[in-house]
């Protein structure tokens, strides 16, 4: 290592190694907080999109169940009623977003949530930094290339790029290294279990944070690196008993990170069978990255705006060498008290080359057999986002490379260098002339030149620092301000918008317009205001901002059943199941009967804002039912002929269950009168009150979830059962007369989840107690 001696001496004192920690912690918040400086100054804002048009209203949602003292398990605001804690991205139980607005809990405007929000994406870059840090530190021994490897990550193009506008991406990718370098602790001290737990903790956070893509590139990584270390426990030749206790504590990990996660875990498990996901095809799932994006790698910005590949030239080089490292005989020497730096390097090697396939989709070979073999490899799009793997590998492959540049010999590190400059030199030069020159690039030849100067530049200076003398402590400091400095210089304004969180969170006038126009009607849909069809005219989730109930939403996760009505199905019928009376369109007239209440001209088209004549209710009784699967549901739903007021389609395994006991409703039924009044008590939670002169089925267009239940509240606390009704809505058994039911969704997935994940919670923590007083005690 580089560090002098008086730096080692220093650094035995475990006081001043958790002080040396608490200084690249520091470091890394001050260098995102520099990167970040004018969105923590309230000059800029991240640019529109999921951030604030998904994020945001997910997180005002979450705050104002919080604050009523809720834990919010529905939305009613979206898709016309959506389980919004079994959607994994609302990440309602992810401790470091919880803590963070709970200590904002007093500023509630979408303005001022926006910017917390932005702030939490810096504390994640900054994390991402320690993170890393701390995994490098065990892995080389060496503190400054750890922490140059925290940088290329935490800067890097990926980490920089869209992880922050999509926040769940970045919340979920930091705690990876986390979870290698807590794994790592615990196989060299299995029997201390505070590091099995640590290690459990991390990894069902992971899942916590919300992106299950995300996550299972993360699972992946974490199932290699066990198996390369109980590999390695065998290699080493310690006997039976020691690996047993090895293989007990990785049993003890997937255990307690499984329950600390069931809370989560069950019921997005529940939604995601019910989900447009479960039956996704592999011409959805296949995009990835064409293959000319590989040259981001060395080229940022010269095809996309975003270069998720790109972790500075100098980290490149820095890879170079600990391969060389990796092939030389050094390399086969434990460079820390855990594993040898050669097992370490072939490793992230495997990991970056292995992600950088997959991110190809169907442009490349691998991803077939991934989606063919792999577990969950047919849930997700989008296998551009593993570039994650490759930008943490790489960031790995940098520290390695810079912890191991004392120990290889001069000539070997100069022959190294010069050939990785020569190399960049060459790959720019075919870049222009195959790419550039033609012109299918995303720049102006004139942008090219600056990008390609800087690349040769940056190239050039670190081969000159990589093949200096053997003796150079200022060595690593300067690679890892070029590291820096590289990485400001390409991602410093990639997410950068005109304008403060405060002046870009106020409705479009569109949703304020259509506020209005709900206020009027608050009581008029049989007690409940209309819901709205937004043809795409403002963003999708709008309504968890204005408090109005849509038929759309954005999350990517929605019922499978309930999309069904979006595809090749009449327009009017779809309002009339559920239950529209505004509609935001961009035609001037529609076919129904309506009354235009506001125009807003737009640059290329005018949005129109009509109110039907005669608003589609919220729920009805019908007095004749029919049974038939989802296809031959859908079909008789779309007919014109079909009488949705009087008869209502069931499942074909609910025909049982249609009795006398709970309601005479069938084909023999004759058709009666009825009248109902409905009232949200809660987003979870309807209450019904109705008379009708004869049993039958009372249709909500609310979607139907496992977990609705129904409870007579008139005559005694008398428990009714809950049809999937007209495809995707609530069906209830209504006698004739008059009758007070109240709707509430309370699955027991998220009932029994909590209750294991808190079992789970206690258990490391009464071990912790029991420690701690036994240890005064002693």
């Amino acid at each position: 290592m580089e560090a002098s001696e008086v730096t080692r001496r220093w650094l035995q004192s475990p006081r001043r190694r958790r002080r040396a920690d608490g200084l690249a912690l520091a470091g890394y918040i001050l260098l995102t907080a520099i990167f970040y400086a004018p969105l923590l100054l309230g000059l800029r804002r991240f640019q529109d999109g999921d951030f604030t048009h998904h994020f945001l209203p997910f997180s005002l949602f979450l705050r104002e169940e919080l604050l009523a003292g809720r834990l919010p398990i529905w939305n009613p605001y979206t898709y016309s009623g959506h389980p919004f804690l079994a959607d994994i991205q609302a990440a309602v139980f992810y401790p470091l977003g919880d803590l963070i607005l709970l200590l904002t809990l007093p500023w509630g405007t979408p303005g001022a949530r926006l910017y917390f929000l932005e702030v939490e994406a810096a504390l994640h870059l900054a994390l991402a930094g320690f993170f890393t840090y701390l995994l490098m530190r065990d892995l080389t021994g060496h503190r400054g290339a750890a922490f140059l490897a925290g940088c290329a990550f935490a800067l890097s193009g990926y980490l920089t790029g869209y992880p922050p506008l999509q926040l769940a991406i970045l919340r979920t990718a930091i705690w990876l290294p986390l979870t290698l370098r807590l794994l790592l602790r615990g196989m060299s001290r299995p029997a201390q279990w505070r590091w099995w737990a640590g290690a459990a903790l991390a990894y069902a956070t992971a899942l916590l944070a919300g992106h299950a893509q995300t996550f299972l590139f993360l699972s992946y990584t974490v199932g290699a690196w066990v198996v390369l270390l109980l590999i390695w426990t065998v290699r080493r030749g310690l006997p039976s008993r020691e690996i047993a206790h090895r293989v007990l504590g990785v049993a003890g990990f997937s255990l307690l990170a499984l329950g600390l996660s069931a809370a989560q875990l069950w019921p997005s498990i529940e939604f995601a069978r019910l989900s447009t996901r479960a039956h996704a095809d592999y011409a959805y799932l296949s995009g990835g990255f064409p293959l000319r994006d590989t040259w981001q790698l060395l080229l940022p910005g010269v095809l996309t705006w975003f270069s998720p590949l790109y972790v500075s030239v100098t980290a490149l080089g820095l890879a170079l060498m600990a391969l060389a490292h990796a092939l030389s005989g050094d390399g086969r020497k434990a460079s820390s008290d855990f594993l040898p730096a050669r097992w370490g390097i072939l490793f992230f090697a495997g990991a970056a080359l292995f992600f950088l396939l997959l991110s190809y989709g169907g442009n490349g070979f691998l991803y077939p057999l991934f989606y063919r073999w792999a577990p969950g490899g047919r849930l997700f799009r989008g296998q551009e986002r593993a570039a994650y793997g490759v930008a943490f590998g790489l960031s790995v492959l940098a520290g390695y490379g810079a912890a191991s540049l004392g120990r290889l010999p001069p000539r070997t590190r100069r022959t190294a260098a010069w050939t990785f400059a020569s190399a960049v030199v060459a790959g720019v030069a075919v870049f222009g002339l195959g790419w550039q020159r033609p012109g299918h690039t995303a720049v102006s030849f004139r942008e090219f030149l600056t990008i390609a100067g800087a690349t040769c530049a940056f190239a050039l200076a670190s081969s000159l620092a990589i093949a200096a003398g053997r003796a150079a402590p200022w060595r690593v400091p300067v690679l890892t301000l070029l590291i820096v400095g590289d990485l400001f210089l390409t991602n410093f304004t990639t997410n950068l918008a005109e304008g403060s969180p405060a002046t870009w969170t106020s409705l479009p006038p569109e949703a304020e317009a259509v506020q209005a126009a709900m206020a009027e009607r608050a009581t008029a849909n049989l007690g409940l205001p209309g819901r709205v069809y937004n043809e795409y005219r403002v963003y999708e989730d709008y309504g968890m901002v204005a408090r109005v109930e849509d038929v759309w939403g954005s999350s990517p996760l929605r019922l499978a059943r309930y999309a069904m009505l979006f595809e090749d199905f009449p327009l009017d019928r779809m309002w009339r199941l559920t239950g529209v009376e505004h509609v935001l369109t961009w035609r001037r007239e529609l076919f129904e009967p309506s009354t235009l209440l506001a125009e807003f001209p737009q640059e290329t088209d005018t949005t129109y804002l009509h109110r039907l004549e005669e608003p589609n209710p919220r729920a009805w009784v019908t007095y004749d039912v029919v049974f038939a699967d989802d296809e031959e549901a859908k079909r008789l739903l779309a007919d014109h002929q079909f009488d949705l007021e009087t008869t209502a389609v069931l499942p074909v395994e609910a025909r049982d269950r249609i009795t006398p006991g709970n309601a005479e409703v069938g084909p023999s039924t004759p058709a009666g009168e009825s009248t109902i009044r409905l009232e949200r008590l809660a987003p979870h939670r309807l209450l019904v009150r109705g008379r009708s002169d004869r049993s039958g089925l009372l249709i909500v267009s609310e979607n139907w979830m496992p977990g609705w239940r129904a409870l007579r509240r008139d005559g005694g606390a008398q428990t009714l059962p809950v049809f999937r009704a007209d495809l995707t809505f609530l069906g209830v058994p209504v006698p004739a007369g008059e009758w007070e039911i109240e709707l509430i969704y309370r699955p027991d997935s998220i009932r029994l989840g909590l209750l294991i994940s808190g079992l789970s919670l206690a258990l490391p923590c009464s071990a912790s107690i029991w420690r701690w007083r036994w240890g005064r005690r002693r």
